[in-house]
């Protein structure tokens, strides 16, 4: 019996991986569809943050003390007949915190990572699993003292309730850049993009010490997120320590390809600037100008990937969550001192060991 004889004609070229030819006589090839966009996981139900930290919490520790602002704020929580004194006994302090948990409007919230309330006009709260790292409060506190015309927020307070942190701040009016950014001109974008690159200016003129670590202000290590939680509490005080500590991520990469990227890169500079760690329109706070009707910066907000690193950081970490399948012209927009642009081998060479951590 011949089977060629009842098989589609085409079935030899089809079986050799040629495909049909189109009616212009070139080759058509079926075009896969882009692959669906990486989401976070939903929400684990209904899970309430607070709720848990009302209900678990046992302990108030103060670790930085409470402003007068905060004071009289907490006030407010405490039971009838209660003075301002109660709140320094620890065991009342926990139970005033634990109901003004319960009463301030939500400014931002994942049910695992943490929640930003609104105290009033003039104080946010914070509260947020710690992992025993005050980065984010000692930073503000530098910049507060040596940078205060950086529109960073500034400490009021900071007390662990058992191992989350509940850290005071003020509150910045505005909204996220983030959440306009698609409704902005272009020449609103270009301004935006100048007055960030005025703030980031000043922010690299404060530079780390030949004595000082790399890291968190007061001691608190360094991070490098490819991988969550990738960071060392190794005293590092030199840019080349943390390039080694950079290409320690990922053990199962062979030694070959580690040296080979590596190659690439020019001799670590020792100029270690201040950098926030985690530049994106989600922490970049604007408002809307009454005068020129165009959107303003007004706050640059968490601060708990900041610290002293090498000059390249800032650039390298930009961008990390531009990918091909991303729609915003952001990156054309970003300050030009801490573009890619400006450390483009360290960008790509570490864009591509970031691919090597992922896939490995």
């Amino acid at each position: 019996m011949n089977l060629l004889a009842i098989f589609p004609k085409d079935y030899t070229d089809r079986r050799r991986g040629k495909s049909h030819t189109s009616t212009t006589g070139g080759t058509d090839y079926k075009k896969l569809p882009p692959p669906p966009p990486i989401r976070p996981p939903a929400p684990l139900g209904q899970r309430d943050f607070c709720a848990d930290v009302i209900s678990l919490s046992e302990t108030a520790t103060v670790i930085h003390p409470l402003s007068d602002e905060v004071s009289a704020f907490l006030a407010s929580f405490l039971e009838p007949g209660q003075s301002s004194q109660t709140l320094l006994d620890q065991d009342n302090l926990m139970k005033t915190i634990k109901r003004m948990l319960a009463q301030p409007e939500k400014l931002w919230e994942d049910p695992i990572r943490g929640v930003v309330l609104k105290c009033n006009d003039d104080l946010a709260v914070k509260v947020v699993r710690g992992y025993n790292d005050p980065t984010e409060y000692t930073s503000m506190q530098y910049l507060a003292e040596h940078a205060p015309d950086i529109p960073a927020p500034k400490p009021h307070g900071f007390v662990k309730l058992g191992t989350i942190h509940v850290i005071f701040m003020t509150f910045i009016p505005s909204t996220t850049l983030e959440k306009v950014w698609a409704d902005l001109t272009d020449i609103n974008k270009a301004s935006i993009q100048h007055e960030l690159n005025e703030i980031f200016l000043k922010l690299r003129k404060l530079r780390k010490s030949s004595e000082q670590r790399l890291g968190g202000l007061n001691g608190e290590g360094v991070k490098k997120d490819f991988m969550f939680g990738h960071r060392s509490s190794e005293v590092m005080t030199t840019a080349a320590e943390f390039e080694d500590f950079q290409f320690s991520a990922c053990p199962r990469a062979s030694k070959s390809w580690v040296t080979y990227l590596r190659g690439f890169l020019p001799v670590p500079s020792e100029n270690c600037v201040f950098t926030h760690g985690d530049v994106w329109m989600a922490n970049i706070m604007v408002k809307l100008d009454s005068d020129s009707n165009d959107y303003i910066v007004s706050g640059i907000i968490d601060w708990e990937n900041s610290g002293f690193y090498p000059e390249s950081q800032e650039s390298i970490r930009l961008l990390s969550g531009l990918t091909r399948y991303t729609e915003t012209d952001w990156h054309a927009y970003v300050p030009p001192c801490i573009s890619p642009k400006s450390y483009p081998v360290h960008w790509l060479v570490h864009r591509l060991w970031g691919h090597t951590v992922d896939s490995t």
